[in-house]
């Protein structure tokens, strides 16, 4: 992809689709930490009970792209149909969505377009100010051990994909800030799954997601009982 078609994918469709090149003064917000604080009665001290359950809490973050579109106030009438395009593709999704920016393919953010985009017209083009209202936590993708796209500081090669035949353990690590939810895929009706020391539960044949199936931050040990292939599959969440 070229400099000039630098853009973000949002809803199913990239910027440049559009005739949108996003401009140098893009913005990307770092979530805040939602603080909850009690005053102590007849003391000027406070009680911090924002980490009670041990992570940080965070609001939500923002991510302003300022567009150039092609077309101005020379044809007035091509400009406010290529605006009202633009604007049916970001108000389309009724929730957050993912949002991709280019300039860092492996994550994604998800996001919602909630306050109308700023218009400046021009002679010969507009400007286009979306603001996209995101999640906190980036998702950040799962890597095994495909080199070309592997962050040596950052990622952890790791098997994703495995036989069993009897029983076997093995660790997953998940890299993100936070717990997340695991996707587990076999082939095999007749196998049991543990994470962590914690009681046993049972796979189906095919995809199994449940709120007993998550991966806490950093090590994570898994241990499989049965014969059969089975796929991991998460998304790592992180500031």
């Amino acid at each position: 992809m070229s400099n000039s078609d630098y853009g973000f994918t949002f809803n199913g469709h990239h910027s440049s689709e559009f005739g949108l090149k996003v401009l140098s003064t893009k913005q990307v917000t770092l979530p805040p930490k939602r603080k909850t604080l009690v005053q102590l009665p007849y003391s000027s001290k406070q009680v911090d009970l924002s980490a009670v359950y041990g992570d940080n809490i965070y609001d939500e973050r923002t991510v302003t792209f300022p567009c150039r579109l092609p077309y101005g106030r020379r044809n007035p009438t091509v400009m406010y149909a290529k605006i009202e395009e633009v604007t049916r593709w970001l108000y389309e999704p009724l929730t957050k969505s993912l949002l991709q920016d280019d300039a860092v393919p492996n994550y994604a953010f998800l996001g919602e377009v909630q306050a109308p985009p700023t218009i400046e017209e021009s002679l010969d083009f507009c400007k286009i100010t979306i603001v996209f209202q995101c999640y906190p936590y980036r998702l950040k993708k799962r890597f095994d051990d495909i080199w070309d796209t592997f962050n040596f500081e950052t990622d952890i090669a790791q098997m994703i994909h495995v036989d069993v035949k009897g029983m076997d353990n093995f660790v997953l690590y998940n890299t993100g800030d936070i717990a997340v939810s695991l996707k587990v895929t076999t082939d095999s009706d007749n196998m049991l799954i543990a994470l962590n020391s914690y009681n046993a539960i049972p796979l189906k044949r095919g995809d199994n997601e449940s709120h007993e199936l998550v991966l806490v931050k950093g090590r994570n040990t898994v241990t499989l009982v049965g014969t059969g292939h089975v796929d991991f599959d998460w998304s790592e969440e992180v500031i």
